[in-house]
């Protein structure tokens, strides 16, 4: 509902200045229209165009809420637009709107009544233009080019829990989305809670007349109406409550205001309902608050309660502190129960003397407290009786220093106490038993006492309000007591334990069978003791394996807290059982009510959730035999590991967290996990051999998850599953057999209905997959499993049905098959159709078997031609043709999901065939093709078709014209039509418009806000502190709309998401990586959008992408916890709109990463938890510093998907590869459970792959393919079809090859020319350069190499072996060689008396003189036999022996001068030379260069400027050719000395000297 406020509106008219400067004019325009159009530009020039300017002051619209069964309404939000100007332009050919004005957006705080921003005033300016032709005397609007651009200056949006609630709850009331998972009772606080904490029945009288009565700790609501609250006076918005006992007494009505927060506490008087006579009365304690989650919150609690939250019934004690001991009130306390002054006063009035003194005395505070338990029964045991002696006196809960453990850990306040000055105090009370005046034994309780200060205030019945901080006022204590046990012992074990407590080394008394501080704990469950906190002996035992541990003292605890400088919230100590040999560990911790809670577990336990047993053990360990499993029993000793029966769960005792696990039978093969390693989830491949190359395959999903307790231990659960199930949901039988078996030995497998079973697999021979030539290049990007593994066939239990097509196990999808019926080896149709839907569970892919299908089949085939048959078959099937009639329609599934997703059609049994694509959404098009070939399609089709009749019937060249197909969406469905050009969809033709829409954003900020701790009233403006702001720089939208398309284009040049709570360990959140190769200017985000113009259901795009670059992320756990709050979740279940996406792109994400784990704390909320405890004890995200992390780009051609279904799959997608980061950073082998693909059953193909996004090729769509698109292409499209994935960076691997590739080829050229040039001169170096050009030719095998990332390799026998310095000869030879020549991929291993030189770089006078360079290392060495004239070191002089002497030194020397000098008279001979040449200028055409010096008279100053560029470029050129002539002159003179001066003197040219 919408709501105006009234409107201030002027209108004037005036003449205004021409603001189209670049009008956009039709190409169809007419001359009388372009004579109209000058006119009205000349009256604009000359002042005289008349215009329409509209001035409104302030335009306001409230979205309210209508509440149901009421005619109240709620306000929402507000959008209020002041100083609003419109200057409307209308000429003959055009119309102009110009606008301006200031926005800004409105939520209203109910908690206060105020409306506060959430859209800060921005100013907004808009400008329009529409051009229309005059056709005759009558307007045409057809084709009008519209253009509209919106610009405003920086945006800022202030996002709290609060505003983010009351905008979704609009957005899904209007139905734009949602509905969402909302605190509705924030956003419509017209509700009021009211609480009932004290002993007795609660009366409330409201100011509207409503009354409600509350019983004893129990709470209701109260709907108010908003137009009540918010026309009534502070001073009338009041209620009224009173306390009561059914037909005897209530107190006097305590009359308070509802639209104050206020917190207060006073003494009620009572008043008898027979006689009117009055009583003191308890102390009443209320709240008021608009702070909680309810909205308006009111509790009426009483000044002092007692709890009993022992197992025992207590006897209570009350009386005053100077009163005589035989004056006392008592009263039973069952477990659980609460007694309060309210119940105390009104039970007094039944009674008189001491015991009324004592139990008013519970109403002032000022009393004594005793107790006694009231029963023995299970505390322990005795042959006589035995009883319990009174506690000492609890003076109010005084405070008293508690000892031992207890004082020595920290205690966290419970999480509703922090936003309170409360006071928590703890002291221990005792109390003894006898057995016939002999004392037995002592019990001791935790007395826990919470207390705060309130404030007495009368209330004030004035009418002038309550004045809470200038009202004098005095403090009385409220106080809670609390009895508790001292120890809680919980066992997470998966086994039983008998746990002793005990003051002594000992666990029991000479006499007594049971102390009462000894209990057999089983798994899962907690046992509460009485023990005396001061010292505690503790004793463990477990009872499946009679092991029990040393006993602990409580004092060496002591000793260990003592050393920590903070505060300890928690210990953990280990618990060695037998001989050291495996371990438990017991943790202690301060529960939420100081309890001291001692947990026993292990660090992981583990779980079978299969149907056959597994057996784990250590990597060091000898596993054992079948038969000595079944000997033991499944309880084996735990130092032996564990042996897991179907559906059990057992503890991880032993020290060392990697397992090997194994099948029972003795030929099965084992597998190893790192427990510490694992994250999330992960699969295991468990083998057996079952006959000489036979092997069954058992695939498990391994997950990791928090143990089942809500007790918070440093404790993992380990879980198994079947990595493959498969769920008959039809309501028959099904047999199920693995794809591409060589033969029957796994046989077929029976699930009945409604039936599920795991999926046992068998090794097989694959069908060879065909790779292109590009393939092979980046094979080794792909995945190293075999998919031959993961292919099924389904059968119904019926003879006539024949066995469905291959379906992947490991893809996710919904994916469809087809059963056809066979009688006497002919096919009979129709056929049956079935859907498999692929979901995962966790670790665990289902695969839900539907016969029929639950939803639509993804094809339908309708022939709309008259008296023509269509006869088809998927392309490469073996499968026989169908044949559909004249004017019918069949559903139609592939029969092999594996072969191409192509369809081969033929009309009335012509010779012509014709691939059509399904997957593809296309307008209509003529079936024949003139020109084309029918030989050799008529030659296949007469094999593949041998039985049936062939006709003569023929289509005339006017039908065959007039036949075609069109293939469209209709819903899930697409629909392949074969008709006529009159009957297809083709939509009608209209006049051409053009409507452009800009709109520019200089500065986006979006804030999320907390609500800070306030000081003062509550009712004064909030506190709110940002959290997180989002800042879009530059935010640039500019859509194009036609009658054919609607493309859109979104750029975003900076995105940062800066990090604002006090005390954050990063600046920013999110933002751009500041990469060497990337530019400023670059957008940071891109998105491109081409929508089809249709008016289809299905929304078509043809084309989609978006690309971020590299960003930098910076994540700490506690900003996180900061964000939670914020999270809504999505409540539809609507069907969501159909999308056909004939390109869709996402491009590779590269992200920058770190990551810093932090501390649990009591104020998180359950959704806080939930996550910490995933980041912790799911994933183990471990802590990160600058990590790059690669996902995947994802490209997916001819899909037909909703839009939500689509960011599902996107969503999967991207964690998958977040989780391999997460393995990736720590070290870990394993891998996330892997898949095949996520958008097979709704795409023709799909590509997996990662590059730099920063280095992506440009994508024009229409114009260039872009990166993904170009890989797609360049992939074979032969073999299985089905996601296309690669890992790693396949742009490097593109840019290494590239380069090999180009360093062969030249390499090769220039050997050949330089030999040749050797030879014969120029005439050589022709015949070289064609010979090199034909060897390339003649061995491709050589680019080959270099494609592949390296060329051959070479081995080298050495005559002795290096024996022990193996290691160091391999190490100095691969420095050597990285040194020298610098190649990435050369390698070299030493084994025994072999060298191996791998990868060598493709070019043969290269890698001859690496092999010569490394024997002559070896040579010296005397590893290998060689001229005994070169030196020769035995490997001892190897390491460091000095080989400095006197004789070598000056050699040296000699050398130097000798070299220096001759490149000083060469250079000198050089230069006398060159000075006797004489320059001759060449004239040149414009399309030809020389370098052409100009004479020192020449007065022409453009001759100069040439001659200086023409000098310069030419000094580049010659540098360039001097220094690859060194470089190649050098390679071929063998003496070092004659080197040396060859390329000396040739470097002295490229010199810059002051006298040249």
């Amino acid at each position: 509902m919408t709501v105006l406020s009234p409107l201030l509106m002027g209108f004037q008219t005036c003449d205004v200045g021409n603001t189209d400067s670049h009008p956009l004019e039709d190409s169809r325009t007419s001359e009388q229209d372009n004579t109209s159009l000058v006119e009205g530009r000349t009256s604009v020039q000359c002042g005289k165009l008349p215009c329409i300017d509209i001035m409104f002051d302030k335009i306001s619209l409230t979205i309210v809420h209508e509440i149901s069964d009421t005619s109240d309404v709620f306000p929402l939000l507000r959008v209020s637009v002041d100083n609003t100007q419109l200057i409307i332009q209308v000429l003959s050919t055009k119309t102009r709107v110009i606008s301006s004005s200031a926005a800004v957006i409105y939520y209203f705080d109910s908690q206060r009544n105020l409306w506060e921003e959430l859209l800060h005033p921005v100013e907004i300016f808009l400008f329009y233009r529409s051009n229309f032709h005059i056709q005759g005397s009558e307007a045409n609007f057809h084709g009008v080019p519209v253009h509209i651009h919106c610009r405003t200056k920086e945006l800022n949006m202030s996002l709290s829990e609060l505003s983010l609630d009351i905008l979704l709850f609009v957005i899904g009331k209007l139905n734009l989305a949602g509905p969402y998972s909302l605190k509705s009772s924030r956003i419509l606080v017209n509700r009021c809670k009211v609480e009932n904490q004290t002993g007795v029945n609660l009366l409330c009288h409201f100011f509207n007349k409503q009354s409600m009565k509350i019983a004893r700790k129990q709470s209701t609501s109260i709907v108010f109406r908003y137009s009540d609250l918010a026309k009534q006076p502070a001073e009338n918005a009041s209620f009224s409550f009173q306390l009561a006992v059914p037909g005897s007494f209530t107190t006097f009505p305590i009359s308070l205001s509802l639209l104050q927060a206020q917190k207060l506490a006073w003494r009620a008087r009572i008043m008898s309902s027979q006689d009117s006579r009055t009583y003191p009365g308890p102390f009443v304690v209320v709240d008021i608050s608009r702070e909680s989650e309810d909205g308006l919150s009111v509790i009426v609690s009483p000044l002092i309660r007692i709890h009993n939250e022992t197992k025992f019934s207590m006897e209570l004690q009350f009386r005053r502190p100077h009163q005589k001991e035989d004056e006392f009130a008592s009263l039973v306390l069952k477990p659980g129960d609460t007694i309060d002054d309210s119940m105390a006063m009104f039970g007094a009035l039944h009674l008189s003397g001491g015991m009324k003194k004592a139990l008013t005395s519970l109403s002032l505070g000022n009393f004594l407290l005793s107790f006694r338990p009231d029963t023995t029964e299970g505390l322990m045991n005795s042959k006589s009786a035995l009883s319990a002696e009174w506690s000492h006196d609890l003076k109010g809960g005084k405070a008293v220093r508690l000892s031992g453990i207890f004082d020595k850990l920290g205690y966290k306040v419970r999480k509703a106490l922090l936003n309170e000055s409360v006071k928590c105090s703890f002291s221990t009370a005792q109390c003894s038993f006898k057995s016939e005046g002999s004392h037995i034994d002592d019990i001791h309780f935790l007395i826990q006492s919470i207390a705060r200060d309130v404030p007495i205030v009368q209330p004030n019945d004035s009418k002038e309000g309550f004045e809470y901080s200038t009202s004098p006022v005095t403090l009385q204590e409220q106080k809670e007591i609390f009895i508790l046990p001292t120890v809680k012992v919980s066992n997470l074990l998966q086994s039983e334990i008998h746990v002793i407590l005990s003051e002594m080394d000992a666990c029991s008394k000479v006499g007594w069978d049971n102390t009462g501080n000894q209990a057999i704990i089983s798994c899962g469950s907690s046992v509460d003791f009485y023990v005396n906190p001061s010292v505690i002996y503790f004793t463990v035992t477990l009872t499946p394996y009679n092991s029990s541990c040393k006993p602990l003292k409580s004092s060496d605890w002591e000793k260990k807290l003592q050393r920590q400088k903070s505060e300890v919230h928690h210990l953990d100590i280990d618990l060695e059982f037998g001989n050291k040999d495996y371990f438990a560990s017991l943790r202690l911790s301060r529960g939420l009510k100081g309890i001291l809670e001692a947990t026993v577990f292990t660090s992981y336990a583990l779980k079978n959730d299969t149907d056959f047993s597994l057996y784990f053990f250590a990597p060091n360990r000898k596993p054992l035999t079948r038969h000595e499993l079944e000997e033991l029993g499944y309880s084996i000793p735990p130092e032996l590991g564990a042996l897991l029966p179907p559906m059990s769960t057992r503890s991880w005792f032993l020290k060392s967290n990697k397992v090997c696990l194994k099948l029972l039978e003795d030929s099965a093969s084992e597998a190893s996990i790192d427990l510490d390693a694992l994250s999330g989830l992960t699969e295991l491949s468990l083998e057996i051999e079952e006959s000489i190359g036979v092997k069954s395959i058992t695939k498990l999903g391994v997950s990791m998850g928090p143990p089942l307790s809500t007790i918070v231990v440093p404790s993992q659960l380990v879980t198994m599953v079947p990595r493959y199930v498969v769920a008959n949901e039809s309501e028959g039988t099904i047999s199920i057999r693995q794809y591409y078996l060589q033969d029957d030995t796994a046989g077929n497998i029976i699930v009945n209905s409604k039936q599920k079973i795991t999926l046992q697999l068998w090794n097989a021979m694959s069908k060879r997959r065909e790779f292109s030539f590009f393939e092979t290049l980046i094979r080794k990007h792909g995945k190293a499993n075999d998919d031959a593994l993961v292919y099924i066939q389904f059968r119904p239990n019926e003879p006539e049905l024949s066995w469905s097509g291959p379906v992947c196990i490991a893809s996710l999808g919904r994916f469809f098959i087809k059963f056809r019926k066979q009688q006497s080896g002919e096919v009979a149709s129709p056929e049956e159709f079935a859907a498999v839907h692929i979901v995962e569970e966790g670790s665990t892919l289902v695969l839900h078997y539907h016969r029929p299908p639950n939803i639509n089949l993804p094809y339908r085939i309708e022939n709309c031609l008259h008296d023509v048959s269509i006869t088809y078959y998927q392309k490469d099937s073996s499968e026989e043709p169908e044949v559909l009639g004249s004017e019918s329609s069949a559903d139609y599934v592939w029969d092999d999901l594996t072969l191409p997703h192509k369809l081969v059609v033929r009309i009335n049994d012509s010779h012509s065939l014709r691939e059509i694509n399904l997957d593809k959404v296309r307008g209509w098009k003529p079936f024949y093709k003139f020109g084309q070939h029918r030989g050799l399609a008529y030659h296949i089709l007469s094999n593949k078709r041998s039985q049936m009749q062939m006709s003569n019937v023929e289509l005339n060249s006017m039908e065959m014209v007039k036949v075609g197909y069109e293939v469209y969406a209709d819903g899930p469905t697409r629909v392949l039509r074969f008709c006529e050009i009159a009957k297809s969809h083709k939509r009608e033709t209209v006049y051409q418009s053009c409507e452009k829409i800009e709109m520019r954003v200089p500065q986006l900020t979006i804030e999320l806000l907390e609500q800070g701790k306030q000081g003062g009233n509550e009712w004064e403006a909030s506190l709110y502190t940002p959290i997180v702001a989002a800042r879009l720089g530059n935010f640039c939208l500019d859509s194009l709309f036609t009658d054919q398309q609607k493309y859109n284009l979104i750029n975003l040049e900076s995105l940062t998401l800066e990090q604002k709570w006090v005390g954050a360990p990063f600046a920013a959140m999110l933002r751009r990586h500041q990469a060497g190769h990337t530019e400023a200017n670059d957008c940071i985000l891109r998105i491109v959008c081409v929508m089809l113009s249709t008016s289809s259901d299905v929304t078509q795009i043809q084309y989609s992408s978006i690309a971020l670059q590299p960003v930098a992320l910076n994540l700490d756990e506690e900003t996180l916890m900061k964000v939670v709050p914020f999270w809504r979740t999505s409540l539809s279940d609507s069907v969501s709109r159909q999308y056909y996406f004939d390109h869709f792109e996402i491009q590779p994400i590269k992200i920058i990463a770190n990551f810093l784990p932090g501390e649990s704390y009591s104020s998180y909320s359950s959704a806080q938890e939930t996550l910490r405890s995933f980041l912790h004890s799911v994933i183990k995200v471990p802590p990160i510093d600058n990590m790059v992390v690669e996902l995947n780009g994802v490209l997916v051609t001819h899909a037909l998907i909703t839009m939500r279904e689509l960011c599902i799959r996107c969503a999967k997608h991207y964690s998958w590869y977040a989780m391999r980061a997460i393995y990736i950073a720590k070290g870990s082998p394993l891998l996330p459970p892997d898949f095949v693909s996520m958008f097979d059953d709704l795409a023709s193909s799909s590509l997996d792959a990662f590059f730099d996004p920063s280095r992506v090729l440009t994508n024009l769509p229409g114009l260039t393919l872009g990166t993904l698109k170009f890989v797609s292409k360049c992939i074979g499209r032969k073999g299985f079809s089905g996601t296309k994935r690669y890992f790693g960076d396949l742009g490097k691997s593109l840019q290494t090859a590239g380069s090999n590739v180009l360093f062969a080829a030249i390499s090769e050229i220039s050997d050949s020319v330089l030999k040749g040039a050797e030879a014969s001169g120029f005439n050589g170096m022709v015949i070289g350069f064609h010979q090199g050009i034909l060897k390339l030719a003649m061995e491709p095998s050589l680019l080959g190499t270099a494609l592949m990332e390296g060329g051959p390799d070479r081995k080298i026998k050495l005559d002795r072996s290096p024996g022990v310095d193996e290691l160091y000869v391999e190490g100095y030879l691969q420095a050597m060689l990285d040194t020298l020549y610098r190649q990435e991929y050369l390698r070299v291993r030493v084994i025994d008396n072999q060298v191996y030189l791998k990868n060598l770089p493709p070019n043969n006078t290269l890698i001859e003189e690496i092999v010569d360079r490394v024997k002559g290392f070896l040579v010296s060495k005397a590893l290998l036999k060689g001229d005994p004239s070169r030196t020769s070191h035995p490997l001892r002089h190897l390491r460091g022996e000095s080989e400095w002497k006197l004789g070598p030194t000056l050699l040296t020397l000699c050398e130097h001068l000798f070299v220096s000098f001759a490149i000083r008279m060469l250079r000198k001979q050089a230069n006398r030379f060159i000075a006797g040449i004489k320059w001759k200028k060449d004239l040149v055409g414009d399309d030809q260069k020389a370098i052409t010096p100009t004479t020192a008279d020449s007065p022409e100053e453009d001759q100069k400027v040439r001659f200086i560029w023409r000098m310069g470029i030419g000094k580049f050129v010659l540098s360039g050719i001097v220094a690859y002539v060194d470089g190649r002159l050098c390679r071929c003179i063998p003496n070092p000395i004659a080197r040396r001066i060859v390329s000396g003197f040739l470097l002295t040219f490229l010199d810059k000297r002051s006298d040249e």
